[in-house]
């Protein structure tokens, strides 16, 4: 392949540091990019996204939306990633002026090695850090749970730091900081709280590789429709949603609120709903994505999105 940068020539000066940010459903991953692309930190950033509607950047910081870049006013960059992983990476990797970092969030069911090793291998790239992001109400549970008990455990042991969300009042920090020890032990861990957006640029990679740790499959179902909906009935149907379902995703077109998307939320057994921007262009209608492990077979409720345009599928 034809390389046109010059930076990409010479490789002491091309290479940019690769950050994983890592972690399961529902821990924060979303929330400390949109923190990362939002900061005053100096860095010129690049940062490979799923789906650009899953990162809620404040408008006044998008300077234009011509995909697949998207560029913030602090020097940041977004690039929409489709399949193709090595793509984005390419695209990112030949915008002007050089970036500082490279960062891409994982999937929430992805071992972060696997996504590592990229730094390792990829042309222009160098290894840095694996951020691994732990919801602190739910991380024990889930690394004795039969279904995703084994992913959740590599997750933790693949990092470099481990960053602890959702510290609640009254929770013992030291006697779970000593079992993030024996989960993560080479692993930094620290609370979210005094975890500053810079600091992970400072994150170091120990080039670990990924073992043969087995995939975990996880069974999704999607909802569509046009149709207005009242939010005591969306919140009727998020209540009626079995445990089993690990993670709820989506927007809703509110017939009180015909103005703005309404955002969907749910991990575990929290599940909320919240005003979010306005529509603008943007088909006013209803999407909602569960996700679940393979193997369990919850009763969806008929309700309001029963009816609705549904798509099964294994990933």
């Amino acid at each position: 392949m034809q390389r046109c940068s010059r930076a990409r020539l010479i490789p002491s000066m091309a290479e940019v540091p690769f950050i994983v940010i890592g972690g399961y459903l529902g821990a924060g991953k979303t929330t400390l990019i949109n923190k990362i692309l939002g900061a005053d930190h100096g860095q010129r950033v690049g940062v490979l996204v799923n789906d650009f509607g899953d990162i809620n950047i404040d408008a006044k910081l998008i300077q234009g939306r011509d995909e697949p870049l998207i560029s913030l006013t602090n020097g940041c960059v977004c690039c929409r990633l489709g399949n193709e992983l090595g793509s984005g990476i390419e695209t990112l990797l030949n915008v002007a002026p050089t970036l500082d970092a490279l960062l891409i969030e994982t999937s929430g069911v992805a071992y972060p090695a696997k996504i590592a090793a990229y730094g390792n291998t990829w042309p222009g790239l160098s290894p840095g850090g694996t951020l691994v992001m732990a919801d602190a109400s739910r991380i024990q549970s889930l690394c004795s749970d039969k279904f995703v008990g084994r992913l959740v455990v590599e997750q933790l042991r693949q990092a470099d730091q481990v960053l602890v969300t959702k510290l609640e009042k009254g929770f013992d920090w030291e006697t779970l900081r000593h079992w993030f020890s024996t989960q993560s032990p080479s692993a930094r861990v620290s609370p979210s709280e005094e975890f500053a957006c810079q600091d992970v640029f400072e994150i170091r990679g120990s080039n670990r590789h990924p073992e043969n740790a087995p995939d975990v499959m996880f069974e999704t179902r999607s909802f569509v429709t046009y149709d207005p909906l009242h939010p005591d009935e969306v919140t009727r149907w998020l209540t009626g949603l079995p445990p089993e379902v690990e993670r709820i995703k989506g927007v809703f077109y509110n017939a009180h609120d015909p103005e703005h998307q309404w955002v969907i939320q749910g991990v575990g057994l929290q599940r909320t709903i919240s005003a979010g921007k306005a529509w603008g262009k943007s088909p006013k209608q209803t999407e909602v994505v569960l996700i679940w492990p393979a193997g369990l077979t919850p009763r969806i409720p008929d309700g309001i999105l029963g009816g609705s345009n549904r798509q099964n599928s294994r990933s």
